[in-house]
């Protein structure tokens, strides 16, 4: 009777495991979509006040915090691929504000720019710039067709993010550096190219995916 009851015992515990032991399996399937991001981002200095005070602004030209406020601007590019930039300026035209209309047009080679790396890529490294001292200034050139190269692919990849990517733009204007106007706002100014007042101009950041 004990061998009996001990045989249905066991066959009853086999059956719960076989039980136990059934299984039913379903899949779920993840598609990521990795699309390419390409920001240029102003942070800060994004309308710059020049001023020409005296004489020697005019001779000399002037520069950030010394004529030009707040002197520099601030960006930062967000990429997932490589990428340049470049730049382009109209010259800088009369308009009514506070001081009145200027007369004439200021050339925009008067203005001049050189970049800083702020972020992990460098020049020279993931990135490449061959304006980087106010020796060195490139003077903007005003040709929507044909935009002066500011910030370039260096080495292996610039893709990265505001970490990786962030730059200073520095502001100069009249100082006859680099490649711009060597001629003095002053000498300019009495050959009659423009007269005192106000005048204004838009510069244009063009941000590119390299292929």
């Amino acid at each position: 009777m004990k061998r009996i009851a001990f045989t249905f015992g066991l066959l009853i515990a086999m059956q719960s495991a076989l039980m136990a032991q059934l299984t039913d399996v379903e899949t779920v399937v993840f598609n990521a979509h990795l699309l390419k991001t390409f920001n240029l981002n102003i942070v800060s200095g994004g309308t710059q006040e020049i001023t020409f005070a005296d004489a020697a602004d005019y001779n000399l030209g002037v520069i950030g915090g010394d004529g030009i406020l707040p002197g520099s601007t601030q960006i930062n590019v967000e990429a997932t691929g490589n990428w340049f930039l470049d730049i382009t300026c109209p010259d800088f035209t009369p308009y009514a504000g506070p001081n009145g209309a200027g007369t004439g047009t200021i050339p925009i080679g008067n203005l001049g720019v050189y970049c800083v790396a702020t972020g992990a890529h460098q020049f020279g490294v993931e990135v490449d710039c061959a304006y980087q001292t106010a020796a060195s200034a490139l003077g903007l050139t005003n040709d929507p067709l044909n935009p002066d190269l500011l910030i370039d692919l260096g080495s292996g990849t610039n893709a990265g993010d505001i970490t990786d990517n962030a730059f200073t733009l520095n502001w100069l204007m009249g100082t006859m550096q680099g490649s711009m106007e060597p001629t003095s706002m002053f000498d300019q100014l009495s050959a009659g190219q423009f007269g005192p007042g106000d005048f204004t101009t838009t510069a244009t950041l063009t941000l590119t995916e390299i292929p």
